[in-house]
């Protein structure tokens, strides 16, 4: 089989169910039933992803039997002898010798058996076989190189093999021999005694088999197997954990009003409007939404391009419900919506519209209709009056059993790109999915062509459709060769109407802070009735200038400050007050960048350190966002300390480099309408001379199946340095987490005490800050977590500007 090809004949066979023998014999028939269940599940989710592939029957057939017999080696009598001994000394002995461990035995039956199947009738295996062996080994822990898995049973072959000599001398050939026919003999006829001598050659033909073959598959570049080997994993994964682990939970998929958004914007009258800001918003609205009605469904990459602040978040959901009623109807296709974000800081604002949005049309947000998923989110999930057990809860989250999916990109792109279990159990939701990504030019451009080529092959090859929304697009897909589609006709003409914000580039010299901060004094005195944001590049200067503007000591205004250095709880609380819609003072907030994108806040007058056009642009859009008091202002500077600019401290120069150019050729004020050009301009400058090193990298062990080395590789979110979790004892409700979170040591059982911390883990990020390893080194350690405590609080933590950096090196102030 070539790697890029499922082109095969399929021969007829007899119509049947699988599995329908039940076996009476066998000292394990629990073991046998949760074979079949899992071969049944993983060619069900097979069957839905790979619809679109050629031979897409045979590969249902591969995931049945990956599924039906990845315990398979638990069928020796070593293993028997240890499931059925009562003593737990006696069972901790039996359980760490080598031929109780069934792992290797199980992969090396899937192997043998894939192999003999794909040879009777179906063509040429290829790496078929290996992939299954790959999964079943590797489904309890994390993929290795293809090559490594070779290479190590090549070396370790002779021990291997005696191992595997005692094992099956411990199986009851006969027994056995019921066990296949009644797993597999609907799809292949397997003799027992012919399998065992098979196996015993197994070790030696993985590596005669494949080694060359992996080798070549490197040099083809050619990623859908690697997609492939990803989804047959993924639907083990799956469907073990989904057997074992959540047997009795309802797992039916819920059906959703397509029309739900536009019941919600009339119940609140959003849709009456037909002046200014919210006449355009309804504009874009019905324009894009409509469009999907005569939406060609072969065109499954769409771009929802328009000005920041006109409703690209419910905008874009509509779409995605429009699709999703059209898919179902006329393709018999349910998709889950996965709606991913670049920051935290807007998962818990999009989650509350959305559930408003259900909630208004009688609908139950659920956490089977509505799901907030990233690595803080509180482990609950609920169903109706039903709120499951922590454990229980976790694995429906990170299946993703919901059908709108709330997450980051962290999560959309290190399930794409991952070598590590937990994550890539969901890679099969990707398959016949609805990936919105929203604010999507916060995507590096290191990775650009990796994006790219990786989720077009899962629109082309797997039925995804992609929806991008963004008020700068950045290049990832070709607009004009065809391969993406934009929702609105006319997106100039709304980018041309809105002039609701002037752009100042003040960057023909570095500016010290001292300096900023009297040009800030004078502005904020000579504005009393502004709101402004002053969005800074490092923890350092923020903290710098909040604490300048404090000692000012201004009339009627509330001070704000914004960083990751303060503690979520408090972050959150900030941002909602902000919010606000409050008479009488006026606001003023100092923050680092993640105030970015997506926060839905508003300001008169903006300052931003020199940042990337795509982040400065992000900022203009928190600036007189609804277009009610004149026009806003936003200048940018470049600010610097004794040693460099500051925002050398995080940003790639190449990406400063373009943006210095790009705005001294303005040559003074930019206005709103000519932003939408200047964008363009940029990602043009950045495409034509930016290197691919990085993604070509990854798409070499893509298509060379080294799942390992991407692993490592791949990371979304560079760190400059180790960092570390640090627990912040504020108050009496923090003592009592940090308390319960200690008792947890006293707890013996292992599963309680991981049922314990997951139902506060939640509770316990809203107290955490992530700092540099360095800076945090003279912090009391406690099970790997830094902690200040409350009396140490004067020394270690500021309740305004959050953590003490006196005495910390510049490099600390990297967000």
């Amino acid at each position: 089989m070539e790697s890029g090809s499922f082109s095969f004949k399929v021969e007829e066979r007899a119509p049947g169910r699988l599995g329908s023998k039940r076996l009476k014999s066998h000292p394990d028939k629990h073991l046998v039933d949760h074979l079949r269940n899992v071969g049944k599940i993983c060619r069900k989710t097979v069957a839905e992803s790979a619809r679109s592939l050629d031979g897409a029957e045979i590969l249902e057939d591969v995931a049945y039997i990956t599924g039906a017999t990845h315990d398979l080696g638990k069928a020796t009598g070593f293993f028997q002898e240890y499931l059925n001994e009562t003593d737990e000394k006696k069972r901790y002995v039996l359980k760490s010798r080598e031929t109780t461990k069934h792992g290797l035995l199980s992969s090396l039956f899937t192997y043998v058996i894939v192999r003999e199947y794909l040879r009777s009738g179906k063509g040429d295996p290829g790496a078929l076989p290996l992939i299954t062996f790959i999964a079943v080994r590797r489904h309890h822990g994390d993929l290795t190189n293809a090559l490594d898995e070779i290479s190590t049973i090549y070396a370790d072959r002779e021990s291997i093999l005696s191992v595997v000599k005692k094992q099956v001398s411990r199986i009851d050939r006969e027994e056995f021999g019921e066990i296949l026919g009644d797993l597999l003999g609907d799809v292949i006829e397997i003799d027992a005694d012919s399998l065992v001598d098979c196996i015993l050659r197994a070790p030696e033909e993985v590596r005669h088999d494949n080694k060359k073959l992996v080798r070549n598959l490197g040099k083809k570049n050619d990623i859908l197997l690697y997609f492939v080997a990803q989804l047959l994993y993924s639907a083990l994964l799956d469907a073990d954990k989904t057997d074992a682990g959540l047997e009795g939970v309802d797992l039916h998929r819920v059906d959703l009003p397509c029309d739900l958004v536009d019941r919600y914007r009339e119940a609140r009258g959003f849709s009456e409007s037909r002046d200014g800001i919210n006449g355009m918003r309804n504009e874009i609205y019905n324009e894009a939404v409509g469009r999907i009605s005569g939406w060609d469904l072969n065109e499954r990459i769409i771009s929802l391009n328009v000005p920041t602040g006109t409703g690209k978040t419910l905008t874009s959901l509509a779409m995605a419900l429009r699709l999703r009623g059209r898919l179902m109807d006329e393709r018999g296709i349910m998709p889950r919506i996965v709606y991913a974000l670049p920051f935290l800081s807007i998962i818990d604002q999009t989650c509350d519209v959305f559930e408003d949005v259900l909630e208004s049309a009688g609908i139950r947000a659920d956490s089977n209709v509505l799901l907030k998923h990233h690595h803080l989110s509180d482990i609950a999930y609920t169903k109706g009056d039903e709120e499951f057990e922590p454990d229980t809860s976790l694995l429906l989250m990170e299946g993703w059993n919901s059908e709108i999916v709330v997450t980051t990109f962290w999560q959309l792109f290190h399930t794409i790109f991952s070598n590590k279990n937990r994550r890539l159990r969901k890679f099969n939701r990707l398959a016949n999915s609805i990936i919105i990504m929203d604010e999507v030019q916060a995507v590096p451009h290191r990775y650009w062509l990796l994006i790219h080529d990786a989720l077009r092959t899962l629109c082309e090859r797997f039925n995804t459709y992609l929806i991008l929304v963004t008020a700068t697009q950045p290049l990832i897909f070709n607009e004009e060769s065809g391969e993406i589609r934009e929702a609105v006709s006319d997106k100039e003409r709304y980018f041309r109407a809105l002039n609701r914000v002037e752009v100042h580039p003040m960057i023909d010299a570095p500016m010290s802070l001292e300096e900023f901060k009297v040009l800030l004094g004078r502005e904020l005195h000579d504005n009393p009735e502004k709101d402004f944001l002053i969005v800074l590049n490092t923890i350092r200067s923020a903290r710098d200038v909040y604490s300048a503007i404090n000692a000012l000591h201004l009339d009627d205004t509330e001070l704000f400050y914004l960083s990751t250095h303060v503690v979520p709880r408090d972050r959150r609380d900030r941002i909602r007050r902000i919010r606000e819609n409050r008479g009488g003072s006026r606001k003023v907030t100092v923050s680092t960048q993640l105030i970015e994108a997506g926060v839905d806040i508003d300001a008169d007058i903006v300052f931003r350190d020199l940042a990337p056009l795509d982040s400065i642009n992000q900022v203009a859009g928190r600036c007189n966002r609804n277009l009610s008091k004149g026009k806003g202002r936003v200048s940018v500077v470049i600010l610097s300390d004794e040693r460099r600019e500051l925002w050398s401290y995080i940003y790639d120069g190449f990406l400063i480099a373009k943006t210095i150019d790009i705005l001294r050729s303005c040559g003074g004020c930019i206005e709103e309408k000519e932003i939408l050009e200047l964008n363009s301009r940029y990602f043009r400058a950045l495409r034509s001379s930016m290197s691919d090193e990085t993604s070509r990298r990854c798409m070499s062990m893509i298509s060379g199946l080294a799942f390992g080395d991407l692993g490592e590789k791949f990371k979304l979110i560079e760190e400059d340095e180790p960092r570390v979790d640090v627990f912040v004892e504020m108050d009496e409700r923090a003592a009592d987490i940090w308390q319960a979170y200690r008792d947890l040591r006293s707890e013996r059982n292992l599963w309680e005490r991981r049922r314990r911390y997951l139902r506060m883990r939640n509770t316990l990020s809203d107290y955490m800050i992530s700092l540099p390893k360095r800076i945090s080194a003279d912090l009391v350690m406690e099970q790997g977590i830094g902690y200040i405590s409350i009396d140490e609080l004067p020394h270690y933590y500021d309740r305004e500007t959050g953590f003490r950096l006196d005495g910390a090196g510049e490099g600390s102030m990297i967000i």
